[in-house]
């Protein structure tokens, strides 16, 4: 099952964030919670963790992208 992963709600105030780094690359197993990128918003840089165990398989929002809250950051395939 392929999971994807939103930007969560970051502040009552804050609506959008910018794609900093990835701190994990597509094909990498990753655990749930383990940070997979940092985002950064007018405030404050946040790493964004996994919802689930398992394996990363597509990227959507690359480095450096404009993303607004519940956006797809990338999808994950559950193990």
């Amino acid at each position: 099952m392929v999971v994807e992963v939103r930007l969560p709600q970051l502040g009552d105030s804050v609506t959008k964030a910018v794609v900093t780094s990835w701190l994990k690359a597509e094909g990498d197993r990753v655990e749930k919670d383990e940070p997979l990128l940092e985002v950064t918003t007018d405030k404050v840089t946040v790493e964004v963790p996994a919802d689930v165990s398992g394996v990363l398989k597509e990227i959507v929002a690359k480095a450096g992208d404009h993303v607004r809250m519940d956006d797809v950051l990338c999808r994950i395939e559950q193990a």
